[in-house]
């Protein structure tokens, strides 16, 4: 297998690079309080991860974990799994 220069490398991951960065433009974004949705939460840091994976420095696919949609994504799973307290708001107005 025939390794490239590291500029190769780049050019492969650059649109996973820009998806990345959308991301988190748009995370920063949602924490100032206005509301905006990403139609492509987690292919910028898996892009990044295959494009790293294809090169010599396999290690530098971690990188696709800094991205937020992976980070949201766990969020969502656990606070599926964790048990909520449902509050019964219909029986607390009824007196007796």
């Amino acid at each position: 297998m025939r390794h490239f220069d590291w500029w190769v490398y780049i050019v492969m991951a650059s649109p996973g690079i820009f998806l990345f960065v959308v991301n988190w433009l748009i995370f920063f974004h949602n924490m100032s309080g206005k509301k905006w949705s990403s139609g492509i939460p987690l292919i910028g840091g898996a892009w990044i991860a295959i494009a790293c994976l294809l090169s010599p420095f396999k290690w530098l696919a971690l990188a696709g974990f800094a991205d937020p949609g992976v980070w949201m994504l766990i969020a969502a799973v656990v606070m599926e799994i964790i048990p909520h307290r449902k509050k019964d708001h219909d029986k607390s107005d009824i007196c007796g």
